[in-house]
């Protein structure tokens, strides 16, 4: 019964992938560790707590770990907006980060001086982590099959939901020829800023996690520009996932 009643984390990097959840929760109360706020409060009558992580890699992984180390939660949701990679993808569209990958961390091949840069030589090694006291070198993390099966079985009345792999790095691509090669090499749907960071942790410290983002930018499509009001979408269909998880 008591891991039963373990909290459920839910983090957003900006205060519009954060604020929604944020005024659902019933009987709020914050707390702070340095420059890092998580609400503390009640879904469905459900411990859980939102945590706003600031934008970035290093930021993610700062609030993974002060999550896991102060709550000691029975799972971690990071969500929030991305930008697609799959041209199919418009903004609104939710991608189920099955898969997640580091899309900044590459080897490139020698260049000469006055040659330029060639990214289709780049290669992307997996990232060092300790799994069950071994070092290992990962290409690719997963998000939990059971938070992913919850929210594939979420009504979603914005867009499409698909299941895909969610590439993450601290850069912004906006050059197509750039986001072809990704796709086209690490299979990536959509880029954002936090998740690997989020899973390298959780996998490092035996929790379990899932990356869900929404579609509110589209180098595919003119006039599909940044949007925050998509990161809002994101955080009603997450509410909806935490019901699913919750009362199962």
């Amino acid at each position: 019964m008591e891991q039963q009643r373990k909290p459920i984390v839910i983090l957003g990097p900006m205060e519009s992938e954060s604020a929604y959840l944020i005024e659902n929760l019933d009987h709020p109360a914050e707390k702070d560790f340095g420059s890092y706020r998580f609400t503390e409060g009640a879904l469905f009558g459900y411990p859980v707590i939102v945590g706003r992580t600031y934008i970035g890699m290093v930021n993610a992984a700062a609030a993974t770990t002060l999550a896991i180390e102060r709550f000691r939660p029975r799972c971690i949701i990071i969500q929030g907006t991305s930008g697609a990679h799959d041209p199919s993808l418009h903004q609104g569209d939710i991608v189920l980060g099955e898969s997640i990958v580091h899309i900044g961390r590459y080897f490139a091949a020698h260049m000469d001086s006055g040659k330029g840069c060639d990214y289709t030589r780049w290669s992307y090694p997996g990232s060092e982590i300790v799994t069950d006291g071994e070092l290992k070198e990962i290409d690719v993390l997963h998000s939990d099959p059971s938070i992913i099966a919850a929210a594939a079985a979420t009504d979603y009345p914005y867009g499409r939901v698909i299941r895909g792999t969610i590439g993450a790095a601290d850069i912004w691509n906006r050059e197509l020829d750039v986001i072809a090669r990704l796709r086209e090499q690490l299979g990536t749907d959509c880029e954002e800023m936090e998740g690997f960071a989020v899973a390298q942790v959780c996998a490092q410290m035996g929790v379990p996690c899932a990356d869900i983002r929404v579609i509110s930018n589209s180098e595919w499509h003119p006039g599909e520009e940044f949007d925050h009001s998509y990161g809002r979408y994101c955080q009603e269909f997450c509410r909806d996932v935490l019901e699913k998880l919750i009362k199962a």
